[in-house]
């Protein structure tokens, strides 16, 4: 979306069911973006969204290598816009800055995780079938910091942010929903990072 050539948004959205329950207020943000004059690209990391590949066959060096090779093609400079395991699988991208929304460690997404398959949310982790070696690779995983990312939180997470957003957490949600004003509103700090 937006124009060709310039510099690039390349967003990264949260992992598993998360990401179908955030996706919709991230593509309304990505929508404002690219109306505001960016290019903007949203690429399905491989058993991620639209992907035909079994998510069981994928590990984060997959999704790592993914992520950089959707940003070969891109306008340069390139910013990395990831929310919450998202920050986890941009690591490699030569970005020029990066914006996390909500990001948390690969412990975090363990975590979560298991306390779905706990409540009885499906067959393995969340519904979905994944590998010694993915969940071997998640447990000592941080979001990349270089460069410094901004980071935006909601309001009632207690841990250390640039900005605090008022709201519901869409990951949260029981159902995938877009709040158009908090979509503008992060597309708005998204664009004031950046200017």
């Amino acid at each position: 979306m937006g124009p060709v050539g310039g510099p690039t948004i390349l967003a990264f959205p949260s992992l598993f069911e998360e990401a179908n329950r955030s996706r919709a207020i991230l593509v309304g943000v990505l929508r404002r973006l690219s109306e505001a004059g960016w290019s903007v690209a949203l690429p399905d990391l491989p058993g991620q969204g639209e992907s035909t590949t079994p998510v069981a066959e994928v590990d984060l060096v997959a999704w790592r290598e993914a992520a950089v090779a959707a940003a070969g093609p891109l306008s340069s400079p390139i910013h990395v816009v990831a929310i919450r395991a998202g920050a986890l699988v941009a690591a490699n991208v030569a970005a020029a800055s990066r914006w996390y929304w909500s990001p948390i460690t690969g412990e975090d997404q363990l975590r979560e995780l298991t306390r779905q398959r706990a409540l009885g949310e499906g067959d393995g982790f969340a519904g979905n079938d994944l590998s010694d070696t993915l969940l071997a690779q998640l447990r000592d995983v941080q979001p990349t910091i270089t460069p410094p990312p901004r980071v935006i939180r909601m309001e009632n997470d207690p841990r250390p942010a640039d900005r605090k957003v008022a709201g519901a957490a869409p990951w949260r949600a029981s159902e995938p929903s877009c709040d158009a004003a908090l979509a503008t509103l992060l597309a708005d700090d998204i664009a004031g990072w950046l200017a």
